[in-house]
């Protein structure tokens, strides 16, 4: 048998959001307009909801006993649907808090009325076993990685990366171009945790700064290494 081919059969069956939804299912959803900045859910809270995003953009995050908060992931209405992966793991609690980046539009359904409709309809149920299993493989790369490491030492992880990727054989001082948001994004934790671990970073002398640019020197890359891997 041919793989590839298998794979085909089932190529458009990729998304599970609000427009692959039959108008019987939709029929029960109620509207909901979030400003900016305003939960939807909150981490913890019992997932008696779905929700279907059909406008906007929201993020995920998630609080931890050290302080930091993380980033997980940016929600639109291409994969736009919260509260999915606690229903199929049967879990009682949101795993993460989500919150309206832009004004978000929704579809608010209950989560027993979506459960029992996939449960019975194979199409779906390959709609969300393609959505979590593409979720999972692109986070598998840096999750090994990023499991044991707290925001400070993400952001070290972000620097040495980045001086490694940038120095060249002409100079060993690098100038950090990216924003704190790019920082954010890439190692996934707040912008807050961010600023925060830069000013540690710059007190403990193992980064400088220049007009609010980071400068990273072979000398502070050195300890930025020794700092993250040796404990």
């Amino acid at each position: 048998m041919d793989l590839k081919k298998e794979w085909e059969k089932y190529e458009k069956e990729i998304e599970f959001n609000y427009s692959v939804l039959p108008d019987e299912m939709k029929s029960r959803g109620e509207l909901i307009t979030y400003a900016p900045k305003q939960f939807i859910v909150s981490q913890g809270e019992f997932p008696q909801y779905i929700y279907f995003i059909i406008e906007g953009i929201a993020l995920g995050t998630r609080n931890y006993s050290d302080g930091n908060e993380y980033n997980y992931f940016q929600i639109d209405k291409n994969n736009g649907s919260i509260g999915l992966l606690e229903l199929f793991a049967r879990k009682d609690a949101y795993v993460a808090t989500i919150i309206s980046m832009t004004e978000v539009k929704a579809v608010r359904m209950e989560s027993v009325a979506i459960y029992a409709y996939v449960m019975n309809h194979i199409d779906m149920l390959r709609r969300c076993l393609t959505l979590v299993s593409d979720d999972l493989y692109k986070r598998s790369g840096n999750d090994g990685i990023f499991y044991y490491l707290d925001g400070l030492d993400r952001v070290r992880y972000y620097f040495v990366n980045y001086y490694d990727a940038h120095k060249k054989d002409t100079t060993d001082i690098i100038t950090v171009e990216a924003e704190y948001q790019d920082i954010a994004n890439s190692v996934g934790i707040s912008l807050r945790t961010v600023g925060r671990s830069i000013r540690k970073l710059k007190d403990r002398e193992e980064i400088n700064s220049i007009r609010k640019k980071v400068i990273i020197t072979k000398e502070k890359y050195d300890i930025l290494f020794d700092n993250l891997w040796i404990r």
